[in-house]
């Protein structure tokens, strides 16, 4: 086999996809999950400085994305414990939907800020 054979059969194998292009795809994935974990904590930090509230919308979403991912990963790799760890981040996303929306509905009671009137 010379050394064109090899490349052709490895490029088949990858759907045509370099092996480069698919490593730095991963390392983005990686980034971009711990980036928006970070932004989720800045953002929730701001939220209870200026309004001693909790945003859970910015972790509904973190937790809805990392569901689909796991998700997807299970049906790509049908792997078990990936189908596991999708349902806990599934779980949590449900948790934190449910309480966003009794919040907008007003059935969930905020906390009060400091020197506010009764």
């Amino acid at each position: 086999m010379t050394k064109e054979e090899i490349l052709e059969r490895s490029r088949k194998e990858n759907n045509e996809k370099d092996i480069f292009d698919l490593e730095v795809q991963k390392k983005a994935a990686v980034v971009a999950y711990f980036s928006s974990f970070g932004l989720c904590a800045f953002v929730s930090i701001l939220n209870w400085i200026f309004t001693r509230r909790v945003s859970v919308q910015c972790w509904m979403i973190f937790f809805g994305m990392l569901s689909i991912a796991f998700f997807v990963k299970f049906f790509k790799m049908k792997k078990l414990h990936e189908l596991f760890v999708a349902l806990g981040y599934l779980a949590v996303f449900i948790m934190l939907t449910i309480v966003f929306v009794l919040q907008l509905t007003g059935r969930l009671g905020t906390v009060a800020t400091p020197g506010a009137a009764a």
